[in-house]
C-alpha cells in the first residue's frame, strides 16, 4: 500500500472512528494511529497563548511532566518555537532550523534536549478559529541520529487540520450531546478563561454586555468567577458554569439572577418588595418572622442588593 493510501486511511478513520472516542482518550488515541506513519518517541499536544506566551490544556506523551515547567522558562529564547509561530499549518523539522554543529552549541537543544530526551522535533501549529489560541502538536525523537525525514514533514502538514477538526467535533459532542433550546447561548473555556469554542449568538451577549470587550480571553468580571469556580449573575442574565476537567461549560440563561432563588424565597421578596412586614408574611405563609427574615437575606445575597428599593427594582425589571 502506497503512502498516499495509508495516508488516506488515516484520515478517514479520525473522522469515522475518532468522533466517537471519549473527549479524555481522544488525543493518546489520535497519536496511537498516527504511529503507523510516522514512528516517534515521545510527544506533546496542547493550546498556547502568544502573549503573554502561556501552555494550556497540555497531553503529554511519555513525557517527563517537569519538561512543562522547565520549557516555560526558556519558551521565548525558543526558535523551534518562532518559526512555528511564523508558518501556521507549516510543520517545521527542527533539523532544517539548524545545521548539527549549531544544534550542539545551541545552550537550549544541548541541555534542555538532552535531558528530556527531545532531540529531533517535528511540529505543526494551527490558529483555533475561536479563541486564536495556538493549537499544536510536536513529535520527538529521542536519538538524534535518527532525524525525521521531508516525507514525513510533509505527512505530518497534511494530517495537522485533520486532527485539530475531529478533536474539536469530539469536544463540542462532549459538551453538546443532546440538543436543548437553551444551548443557544454557549462557550467552552479553558482553565485561563480563553474561549475555546462559542456560540455566535454567545459572542453577541458578551458584547451586549461588556461592549468594550475585545480578544480571546473572557471579560474580567466574569473570568475572575470562572477561575473562581462559580458562575456570574447580572441584572438579566446568568452564565452557570460547569466544570469539565481542564474545560468549562458555560450556559447562558435568561432570566438572569431570580433563577436561584427557590419558589419560596421568590414569594417572600414579592411580599417583602410589596411593603408587607416580616410578622405580615410570616402570618400568610406560616412561618415565623425570623425564618422570614433569613429568607429574605438570602435572597439579598443570592440577587446582589442590599435594602428593599434595590429588591423591588431587581423584581421590577424581571416583570
Amino acid at each position: 500500500m502506497s503512502n498516499a493510501q495509508t495516508l488516506n486511511q488515516l484520515i478517514l478513520s479520525l473522522y469515522r472512528e475518532g468522533r466517537e472516542v471519549p473527549l479524555g482518550s481522544f488525543r493518546g488515541w489520535a497519536l496511537e494511529q498516527i504511529q503507523g506513519l510516522i514512528a516517534f518517541d515521545s510527544a506533546w499536544w496542547g493550546n498556547a497563548a502568544a502573549n503573554p506566551p502561556v501552555l494550556h490544556d497540555m497531553y503529554l506523551h511519555n513525557c517527563d511532566h517537569g519538561i512543562l515547567d522547565a520549557y516555560a522558562m526558556q519558551m521565548e529564547q525558543d526558535p523551534f518555537r518562532a518559526a512555528l509561530l511564523a508558518g501556521s499549518g507549516v510543520a517545521v523539522n527542527l533539523r532544517d532550523l539548524t545545521t548539527r554543529a549549531r544544534y550542539v552549541r545551541t545552550p537550549l537543544y544541548r541541555d534542555f534536549a538532552r535531558h528530556f530526551k527531545v532531540e529531533c522535533a517535528l511540529g505543526t501549529l494551527l490558529i483555533e478559529p475561536a479563541s486564536s489560541l495556538y493549537e499544536f502538536l510536536t513529535v520527538w525523537r529521542h536519538d538524534w541520529r535518527r532525524p525525521f525525514s521531508e516525507a514525513e514533514r510533509q505527512t505530518k502538514e497534511l494530517l495537522m487540520p485533520h486532527l485539530v477538526e475531529v478533536h474539536r467535533a469530539v469536544r463540542l459532542r462532549h459538551f453538546l450531546k443532546v440538543p436543548r433550546t437553551d444551548n443557544r447561548e454557549w462557550a467552552l473555556v479553558d482553565a485561563h478563561a480563553f474561549l475555546r469554542e462559542a456560540s455566535p449568538a454567545f459572542v453577541a451577549r458578551i458584547r451586549r454586555h461588556w461592549p468594550d470587550w475585545s480578544g480571546s480571553g473572557l471579560p474580567e468580571a466574569l473570568a475572575s468567577c470562572i477561575n473562581a469556580g462559580g458562575g456570574y449573575a447580572a441584572a438579566s442574565v446568568r452564565f452557570d458554569v460547569t466544570p469539565h476537567g481542564q474545560l468549562r461549560y458555560v450556559l447562558v440563561r435568561a432570566d438572569g439572577a431570580l433563577e436561584q432563588l427557590s419558589l419560596r424565597e421568590r414569594e417572600i421578596a414579592a411580599r417583602y418588595a410589596q411593603g408587607e412586614t416580616h410578622s405580615a408574611i410570616g402570618a400568610a405563609l406560616s412561618l415565623s418572622p425570623a425564618t422570614v427574615r433569613n429568607h429574605i437575606a438570602h435572597c439579598f445575597k443570592k440577587l446582589g442588593v442590599s435594602n428593599k428599593v434595590e429588591l423591588a427594582s431587581r423584581l421590577e425589571r424581571k416583570g
